[in-house]
């Protein structure tokens, strides 16, 4: 027997009419992240994992293991809670999630404004991860996307300690990606696509500054210059000197992200 007024049974209605869409987005939305970082060579069959949360629910969709890199799909993704614990009866639940799940898990748990998280293998960023250094802040991009070096996770104590530590570098956001020893990196963003251009960035950087090394010492910014450039590159566009004249239109382009939105809302109207 059903219990409830119509208005609560209704609410019920909606919302998991809502959840539904919102998992099947979340699902399109990682597995083409996914796509875009096999083919860049971040994420191969030595490692690496993406996952998305999904709105309004204390749940996310992460890559599966034990299968092809090349076969990862929307709909073999598998569902958890933040506890890691697989969701029973949902598309991909017969599967196994990533190793790198339980991390993931711990991360959305306790870091509520990431929407998407990248567990990243790519050869100069792990190089730098198994060498258990920092990646300098020595290129003014590194300075103007992450405000400073990329640093090094502590994973001293247990894996359930190391797990909340890490989500605890991540959380404020700056830089929005750290090195884990013997993995890669875990870059963090607003959702799956977001994140997947953090591990990009980083791995773009780190076979810079690597590459730089090789030939001389690398010189980082000072704090002062650091903190210019970070907070410049935040700052709004400035006014037109004339007030009858237009603002001119900024030079960055939309981000995929924002052109992915726009397009799921023209289609959905």
């Amino acid at each position: 027997m059903t219990h409830g007024t119509d208005a609560e049974l209704r609410e019920r209605y909606v919302s998991g009419v809502r959840t539904e869409v919102a998992i099947a987005r979340t699902r399109s939305d990682v597995a083409a992240a996914h796509a875009e970082l096999v083919s860049a060579g971040a994420i191969h069959a030595a490692g690496g994992a993406v996952s998305g949360r999904i709105p309004g629910a204390d749940l996310f969709v992460v890559t599966p293991a034990g299968i092809r890199v090349q076969d990862v799909a929307p709909e073999n993704l598998v569902l958890c809670d933040f506890d890691g614990e697989v969701i029973a009866g949902t598309p991909g639940s017969k599967g196994r999630p990533s190793p790198q799940a339980a991390t993931h898990a711990q991360v959305y748990a306790n870091s509520p404004s990431v929407g998407g998280i990248v567990s990243s293998a790519a050869p100069y960023t792990s190089a730098w991860a198994v060498r258990g250094e920092s990646i300098p802040c020595a290129l003014a991009t590194i300075a103007e996307e992450f405000g400073g070096p990329i640093p090094v996770a502590s994973e001293a104590g247990s894996r359930d300690t190391a797990d909340r530590a890490l989500a605890g570098a991540l959380d404020d956001g700056r830089p929005p990606v750290v090195l884990v020893p013997a993995r890669g990196a875990i870059a963090v963003g607003s959702d799956a696509d977001d994140a997947a251009r953090v591990a990009s960035f980083t791995e773009e950087v780190a076979r810079i500054v690597h590459l730089a090394r090789d030939h001389g010492a690398v010189v980082a910014l000072s704090q002062d210059e650091i903190e210019r450039l970070y907070e410049s590159h935040r700052a709004p566009a400035a006014a037109p000197a004339d007030p009858g004249l237009p603002a001119l239109r900024s030079r960055t382009s939309p981000s995929t992200t924002e052109k992915r939105s726009k397009t799921k809302t023209s289609t959905s109207r």
